[in-house]
């Protein structure tokens, strides 16, 4: 705000300025869009499963997610794989994240807590940790019972076919009740870590459990 009246000088035609707007990415197939232009830009061949780490790991911050881009195009002599990123990245918060949700989700229980608790030692905090959880059971409420292809479902959802992909494996074997079970559960654990309970990792724990049953009673 303090430039504002030099940037409204210089829009307004005085020395011939011109303008750039570069709009806030603020959806993940943003993100997901912005990394592939990045490596299609670098003439580095990247998987799916390699962008899909990235974008995790560096949601929260654009400057990190190019700079990430820019470091893997620079070193990696082949593909950039998701093994590729792991080794780089894999200490990342929101990474660890996604894979706890990645392996309660799948019903791996005993899994997800022993990488919960390495990413907890790990200096990880336990809010991002919930909005991972929250992101893919969300998705996955969205795709509950919807029919179509994955392209049409992306455009209906404002998700990337991928995405669409994934919650689709993910939602084999749960029921609408679970869902429901564990959205509420999501809800309880959320405010658990932002000072609800004493104990937030307790209150983690124990949506693992829930969702890893896929909100089976």
């Amino acid at each position: 705000m303090r430039g504002k009246k030099l940037l409204d000088t210089v829009r307004g035609g005085l020395g011939g300025g011109i303008e750039v707007v570069c709009a806030e990415l603020k959806k993940d197939t943003d993100k997901y869009d912005f990394a592939v232009a990045e490596f299609r830009a670098g003439g580095k061949r990247v998987s799916t499963g390699a962008l899909r780490s990235l974008v995790g790991a560096f949601s929260d911050d654009l400057a990190e997610l190019s700079a990430a881009c820019q470091q893997l195009i620079a070193d990696a002599t082949s593909e950039v794989t998701e093994a590729t990123v792991d080794r780089y990245y894999g200490g990342r918060v929101e990474t660890n994240a996604f894979k706890v949700a990645d392996s309660a989700i799948a019903g791996r229980r005993g899994e997800a807590l022993i990488t919960l608790r390495h990413a907890l030692s790990s200096g990880a905090d336990p809010v991002p940790i919930v909005a991972a959880f929250a992101m893919k059971i969300r998705t996955m409420a969205k795709l509950y019972g919807a029919h179509g292809g994955s392209a049409q479902l992306a455009s209906k959802f404002g998700l990337a076919p991928w995405q669409v992909e994934r919650a689709q494996r993910d939602l084999r074997g749960w029921t609408d009740e679970g869902l429901a079970r564990c959205i509420e559960a999501l809800a309880e654990a959320d405010a658990g870590v932002k000072g609800a309970v004493r104990d937030p990792v307790f209150a983690l724990e124990r949506l693992v459990g829930v969702i890893a049953r896929r909100g089976e009673l």
